[in-house]
């Protein structure tokens, strides 16, 4: 029974690495409302806000904690890179104005986009996992 529990417990660098995804992801809902209630902004919370700030902490939870998490715990850096690309897509290069009454566009893709990112973020994952053990197969044997 002590093998068993100690296959299965959490690392502290599993727990750090969570906290870590945990943590940016609050970061990133975060500036999302603070731009929002920005009265500059044009952008204005569709429904109410309790609402807006939970579904905004679970999609950036699948949107930028996975690439954290990823990185921190397993040093998988494709995910963030990928995580980079995607956000400077939605936020710089394709500049959207809001329309009507509801969130910035540039916000809503990032997070509305969260299943495709997952699926892309396991495929670069898997993609540097497979290399990196393709190096380790072909590296000579040290002496």
């Amino acid at each position: 029974m002590v093998g068993l529990h100690r296959r299965l417990s959490v690392s502290e660098q599993g727990k750090r690495a969570l906290l870590l995804g945990a943590g940016a992801s609050l970061l990133y809902s975060a500036l999302v409302f603070a731009y929002s209630l920005a009265p500059g902004s044009n952008v204005s919370i569709s429904g109410t806000l309790w609402h807006a700030v939970v579904l905004s902490s679970v999609l950036a939870l699948g949107t930028i904690g996975v690439p954290v998490f990823l990185w921190y715990r397993y040093r998988l850096r494709s995910p963030a890179v990928l995580l980079v690309v995607v956000l400077l897509f939605w936020h710089v290069i394709v500049y959207m104005p809001p329309f009507g009454d509801g969130d910035s566009p540039g916000f809503l893709f990032v997070f509305m986009g969260v299943p495709f990112y997952l699926v892309a973020y396991g495929l670069v994952a898997g993609g540097e996992y497979w290399l990196r053990g393709r190096n380790r197969s072909r590296s000579p044997p040290s002496a």
